[in-house]
């Protein structure tokens, strides 16, 4: 089968493109054609379809940018002629039996939509965050979870400077939703929406998505990549990822603040790093080491060398990888009991739940937890065995391929 994945960027930059990456290899790997699709950036990964990529589109505030070029970049994000035109002749060139969408939004647009229906080809989109249901994506602002907005009223997200704390830039983001909400620009023409957890398939119901239409394919790990190292009880506590608000780590700083005795260390970087070091540093927390930037080998030594994983996230986090990494290394999670972690993360089994936003009882559970080594490797155990049975990469091909062959015109 020829398999055209449709992401806005082709190389590594966060959870959703290691996924993106992970599916290319595995249906590579079962003998499928994998034809990508996705903005110019001199990072990419190579491709032969790379000069039919598109030009990059700049999303600085919109304050910030001349006046000819705030149109211009409104213009695309609403409908993009060049991702229209050239996904068209990727697919006369290429004939995909099948179209897998991404992140699209902004820089590639649901232009890109009408030719691939045109040529009859199946078209279905992983959910990966809430731009379908949110104007600034993660039902998140201010510190805390949102869902002021509706569908065809998104006002909330221009008074509440929802994006970037811009109100220009909410404001065309909130346009950009109320006319793909007018037009069905995704729901007219994508077959399928694959939600990765119960909880945002649940969302799009809420929000009327036909149920058809919606069918919950879990991620996946590789267990071959990421295996348990020796046995031990781990000398640090981990948390892998962006630093950003609504991943709770000032919660998670806050919390060790108070476990001196515990090491923590936070893989990552992001913009709320100068921040993160700061509170720290104010709070005294000398048991907590900052690495920065850590590459994907690196970060499975870390997983391997830990007691457990923490992941507070305080926002309606769909399917972290980092969890199921984890896991696939033995180690159980703390996590935040938010919107799909608890499907992963099941509460004394293969991890411990804390409030989100709630740093005396993340710590008191993170504090549970360490005082109990032979738990931490039972549920490690658990967690392993989790990951080979539903997050493995031969069940997800054959949902996967289920839905690809349910879509795919004759």
């Amino acid at each position: 089968m020829k398999i055209m994945q449709v992401n806005k960027f082709w190389r590594v930059r966060g959870g959703t493109e290691r996924y993106v990456f992970e599916l290319s290899r595995m249906l590579t790997d079962r003998g499928h054609e994998i034809i990508p699709f996705a903005m110019e950036d001199p990072a990419n990964e190579p491709s032969r379809y790379s000069t039919l990529f598109v030009s990059p589109v700049e999303l600085s505030d919109p304050y910030r940018m001349p006046l000819w070029k705030r149109i211009g970049t409104a213009k695309r994000i609403l409908h993009s002629r060049e991702s229209a035109s050239r996904i068209a002749i990727l697919s006369d060139l290429s004939e995909p039996d099948v179209a897998h969408l991404h992140n699209i939004y902004h820089h590639l647009s649901p232009s890109i939509l009408k030719p691939l229906v045109e040529r009859g080809i199946g078209v279905v989109m992983t959910i990966h965050d809430y731009k379908l249901l949110c104007p600034a994506l993660r039902y998140y602002n201010n510190g805390q979870v949102c869902e002021k907005c509706h569908p065809m009223h998104y006002a909330s997200c221009v008074s509440g400077r929802c994006v970037h704390g811009s109100r220009a830039a909410s404001a065309l983001c909130a346009l950009e939703m109320f006319v793909h909400d007018a037009t069905k620009a995704y729901t007219g023409r994508i077959d399928r929406f694959i939600a990765p957890s119960r909880f945002v398939a649940g969302k799009l119901l809420e929000r009327g998505m036909p149920s058809e239409q919606v069918a919950v394919i879990p991620n996946f790990v590789d267990p071959e990549r990421w295996t348990p190292g020796e046995d031990g009880d781990g000398g640090y506590v981990l948390f892998s990822g962006r630093l950003s608000h609504e991943k709770g780590v000032e919660t998670l700083i806050r919390a060790m603040a108070g476990l001196p005795k515990i090491p923590l260390k936070i893989v990552g970087s992001g913009m709320l790093e100068t921040n993160a070091r700061q509170l720290a540093h104010e709070l005294g927390a000398t048991n907590i080491e900052f690495t920065g930037f850590k590459s994907e080998k690196e970060v499975r030594r870390l997983v391997r060398e830990s007691r457990f994983i923490c992941a507070p996230s305080e926002w309606y986090e769909n399917a972290l990888m980092s969890v199921l990494e984890a896991f696939a290394c033995g180690k159980p999670a703390v996590a935040s009991r938010i919107g799909g972690i608890p499907e992963m993360v099941r509460e004394g089994e293969t991890g411990l739940l804390a409030e989100a936003g709630d740093a005396g009882d993340l710590r008191d559970t993170i504090s549970r937890l360490w005082e109990q080594p032979e738990l931490v490797r039972e549920m490690g155990g658990k967690a392993r065995t989790l990951v080979e049975t539903d997050y493995s990469p031969a069940t997800h091909y054959d949902k996967i391929i289920s839905i690809y062959q349910q879509v795919k015109r004759t």
